[in-house]
Protein backbone atom coordinates (compact mmCIF):
# COMPACT_ATOMS: atom_id res chain seq x y z
CA UNK A 1 0.00 0.00 0.00
CA UNK A 2 3.06 2.28 0.99
CA UNK A 3 4.36 4.71 -1.60
CA UNK A 4 7.52 3.48 -3.13
CA UNK A 5 9.06 6.52 -2.08
CA UNK A 6 8.13 6.73 1.45
CA UNK A 7 10.93 4.06 2.29
CA UNK A 8 13.85 6.32 1.51
CA UNK A 9 12.75 10.21 2.20
CA UNK A 10 16.78 11.33 3.22
CA UNK A 11 18.12 10.39 0.12
CA UNK A 12 15.89 11.74 -1.86
CA UNK A 13 16.57 15.28 -0.62
CA UNK A 14 19.98 16.30 -2.18
CA UNK A 15 22.96 17.62 -0.86
CA UNK A 16 22.63 20.75 -2.88
CA UNK A 17 19.02 21.36 -2.00
CA UNK A 18 19.61 20.74 1.68
CA UNK A 19 22.60 23.50 1.24
CA UNK A 20 20.67 25.89 0.13
CA UNK A 21 17.39 25.46 1.85
CA UNK A 22 19.68 25.18 5.51
CA UNK A 23 22.40 28.39 4.35
CA UNK A 24 18.86 30.35 2.68
CA UNK A 25 16.98 29.58 5.63
CA UNK A 26 19.48 30.94 8.19
CA UNK A 27 19.99 34.09 5.87
CA UNK A 28 16.46 34.49 6.27
CA UNK A 29 15.68 34.25 9.80
CA UNK A 30 19.04 36.54 10.62
CA UNK A 31 17.02 38.94 8.07
CA UNK A 32 13.68 38.81 10.62
CA UNK A 33 15.51 39.27 13.48
CA UNK A 34 17.26 42.83 12.09
CA UNK A 35 13.64 43.53 11.04
CA UNK A 36 12.58 43.05 14.43
CA UNK A 37 15.53 44.82 16.11
CA UNK A 38 14.97 47.64 13.49
CA UNK A 39 11.60 48.19 14.83
CA UNK A 40 10.76 50.59 17.33
CA UNK A 41 9.19 48.22 19.19
CA UNK A 42 12.90 46.81 20.61
CA UNK A 43 13.02 50.26 22.27
CA UNK A 44 10.74 48.25 24.49
CA UNK A 45 11.17 45.38 24.80
CA UNK A 46 14.87 45.48 24.60
CA UNK A 47 17.41 44.37 21.74
CA UNK A 48 19.12 42.14 23.81
CA UNK A 49 22.13 40.00 21.95
CA UNK A 50 19.85 39.92 18.86
CA UNK A 51 22.32 42.00 16.97
CA UNK A 52 25.21 39.28 17.41
CA UNK A 53 22.65 36.43 17.12
CA UNK A 54 21.12 37.84 13.55
CA UNK A 55 24.83 37.67 12.72
CA UNK A 56 25.96 34.63 13.80
CA UNK A 57 22.68 33.33 11.64
CA UNK A 58 23.90 35.40 8.48
CA UNK A 59 27.56 34.64 8.99
CA UNK A 60 26.34 30.59 9.37
CA UNK A 61 23.79 31.01 6.12
CA UNK A 62 27.15 32.13 4.07
CA UNK A 63 29.44 29.34 5.21
CA UNK A 64 26.56 26.88 4.70
CA UNK A 65 26.18 28.50 0.91
CA UNK A 66 29.91 28.89 0.03
CA UNK A 67 31.03 25.30 0.74
CA UNK A 68 27.72 23.00 0.08
CA UNK A 69 26.65 20.37 1.39
CA UNK A 70 28.72 16.95 0.72
CA UNK A 71 30.52 19.29 -1.87
CA UNK A 72 27.42 20.07 -3.31
CA UNK A 73 25.06 23.15 -3.06
CA UNK A 74 27.85 25.75 -3.28
CA UNK A 75 26.72 29.13 -5.08
CA UNK A 76 30.23 29.89 -6.10
CA UNK A 77 30.62 26.36 -6.96
CA UNK A 78 33.39 25.52 -4.89
CA UNK A 79 35.95 27.97 -6.64
CA UNK A 80 37.97 29.16 -3.50
CA UNK A 81 38.16 33.00 -4.38
CA UNK A 82 34.47 33.04 -4.33
CA UNK A 83 35.09 30.88 -0.73
CA UNK A 84 37.04 32.98 0.35
CA UNK A 85 34.99 36.04 0.02
CA UNK A 86 32.30 34.55 1.87
CA UNK A 87 34.04 33.48 4.57
CA UNK A 88 35.61 37.18 4.99
CA UNK A 89 32.12 38.50 4.94
CA UNK A 90 30.73 35.71 7.50
CA UNK A 91 33.54 37.04 9.63
CA UNK A 92 33.20 40.73 9.25
CA UNK A 93 29.45 40.65 9.67
CA UNK A 94 29.92 38.61 13.23
CA UNK A 95 33.01 41.30 14.62
CA UNK A 96 30.40 44.00 13.71
CA UNK A 97 27.67 42.42 15.69
CA UNK A 98 29.97 42.41 18.01
CA UNK A 99 31.51 45.80 18.11
CA UNK A 100 27.57 47.27 17.99
CA UNK A 101 26.71 45.28 20.81
CA UNK A 102 30.26 46.31 23.43
CA UNK A 103 29.70 49.34 22.07
CA UNK A 104 28.36 51.16 24.78
CA UNK A 105 31.00 49.49 27.02
CA UNK A 106 33.77 51.42 24.83
CA UNK A 107 35.91 54.39 26.93
CA UNK A 108 34.57 57.41 25.45
CA UNK A 109 37.94 57.92 23.90
CA UNK A 110 38.49 55.43 22.21
CA UNK A 111 35.12 55.30 20.37
CA UNK A 112 36.20 57.79 17.51
CA UNK A 113 39.17 54.63 16.72
CA UNK A 114 36.25 51.47 17.18
CA UNK A 115 34.15 53.61 14.76
CA UNK A 116 36.79 54.61 12.54
CA UNK A 117 37.54 50.29 12.43
CA UNK A 118 34.02 49.67 11.90
CA UNK A 119 34.31 52.19 8.87
CA UNK A 120 37.14 50.35 7.43
CA UNK A 121 35.75 46.53 8.46
CA UNK A 122 32.48 47.97 6.14
CA UNK A 123 35.31 48.63 3.10
CA UNK A 124 36.43 45.35 3.09
CA UNK A 125 32.72 43.58 3.65
CA UNK A 126 32.01 45.69 0.64
CA UNK A 127 34.77 44.42 -1.61
CA UNK A 128 34.61 41.10 -0.36
CA UNK A 129 30.81 41.08 -1.40
CA UNK A 130 31.30 42.44 -4.54
CA UNK A 131 34.18 39.44 -5.13
CA UNK A 132 31.58 36.92 -4.21
CA UNK A 133 28.51 38.47 -5.99
CA UNK A 134 31.33 38.76 -9.46
CA UNK A 135 32.01 34.60 -8.80
CA UNK A 136 28.72 34.42 -7.93
CA UNK A 137 27.46 35.55 -11.37
CA UNK A 138 30.13 33.98 -13.14
CA UNK A 139 30.85 30.71 -11.81
CA UNK A 140 27.43 28.84 -13.04
CA UNK A 141 26.47 26.69 -9.91
CA UNK A 142 23.36 29.63 -10.07
CA UNK A 143 21.48 29.60 -13.05
CA UNK A 144 19.51 32.11 -14.92
CA UNK A 145 18.36 35.17 -14.03
CA UNK A 146 18.79 33.94 -10.15
CA UNK A 147 22.75 34.32 -10.76
CA UNK A 148 22.41 38.30 -11.08
CA UNK A 149 20.54 38.70 -7.67
CA UNK A 150 23.41 38.84 -5.43
CA UNK A 151 24.98 41.70 -7.43
CA UNK A 152 21.45 43.49 -7.58
CA UNK A 153 21.26 43.13 -3.97
CA UNK A 154 24.25 44.37 -3.35
CA UNK A 155 23.51 48.08 -5.45
CA UNK A 156 20.21 48.01 -3.54
CA UNK A 157 22.51 47.68 -0.17
CA UNK A 158 24.74 50.15 -0.62
CA UNK A 159 21.86 52.60 -1.71
CA UNK A 160 20.56 52.20 1.42
CA UNK A 161 23.37 52.35 3.58
CA UNK A 162 24.58 55.80 1.67
CA UNK A 163 20.90 56.71 2.50
CA UNK A 164 21.24 56.07 6.43
CA UNK A 165 25.21 57.95 6.49
CA UNK A 166 23.60 61.00 4.79
CA UNK A 167 20.93 60.92 6.95
CA UNK A 168 22.82 60.74 10.06
CA UNK A 169 25.00 63.41 8.69
CA UNK A 170 25.17 67.19 8.78
CA UNK A 171 24.39 67.21 5.28
CA UNK A 172 20.63 66.26 5.92
CA UNK A 173 18.21 68.88 5.68
CA UNK A 174 14.92 67.43 4.28
CA UNK A 175 12.07 67.84 6.19
CA UNK A 176 11.07 64.18 6.48
CA UNK A 177 13.02 63.80 10.24
CA UNK A 178 16.43 62.16 10.44
CA UNK A 179 14.57 58.66 12.43
CA UNK A 180 11.94 57.91 10.60
CA UNK A 181 14.35 57.52 7.37
CA UNK A 182 17.29 55.56 9.24
CA UNK A 183 14.55 53.16 11.01
CA UNK A 184 12.93 52.90 7.12
CA UNK A 185 16.24 52.21 5.58
CA UNK A 186 17.18 49.68 8.07
CA UNK A 187 13.68 47.79 7.71
CA UNK A 188 14.58 47.91 3.97
CA UNK A 189 18.15 46.45 4.77
CA UNK A 190 16.61 43.72 6.69
CA UNK A 191 14.08 42.85 4.52
CA UNK A 192 16.54 42.58 1.96
CA UNK A 193 18.70 40.16 3.76
CA UNK A 194 15.57 37.89 4.64
CA UNK A 195 14.61 38.02 1.09
CA UNK A 196 18.01 36.64 -0.47
CA UNK A 197 17.53 33.75 2.06
CA UNK A 198 14.09 33.22 0.91
CA UNK A 199 15.26 33.28 -2.69
CA UNK A 200 17.94 30.62 -2.02
CA UNK A 201 15.46 28.48 -0.05
CA UNK A 202 12.58 28.81 -3.00
CA UNK A 203 15.29 28.20 -5.54
CA UNK A 204 16.58 24.74 -3.88
CA UNK A 205 14.67 22.48 -5.83
CA UNK A 206 15.70 24.01 -8.57
CA UNK A 207 19.56 22.65 -6.84
CA UNK A 208 18.34 19.23 -6.83
CA UNK A 209 17.54 18.91 -10.66
CA UNK A 210 21.04 20.45 -11.45
CA UNK A 211 22.57 17.80 -9.52
CA UNK A 212 20.55 15.30 -10.98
Amino acid sequence: MTHPHHHAPPPSIRPATLAWLWGGGAILVSGLMRVLQALPITAVIGSGPVTLMAAGSFALGLVVLALGIRRQGSIVGRHRTGMIALFVLAGLNVIQGIIIESFTAVPAGMRDAVVAVSDLLIVIALGAAIVASMVIARAGAVRGILRWVPLLALVIAVALQVTIRVALSEMWDVAVTRGSVVVTAQILLALLDASLGLIAMLASPRAAVRAA
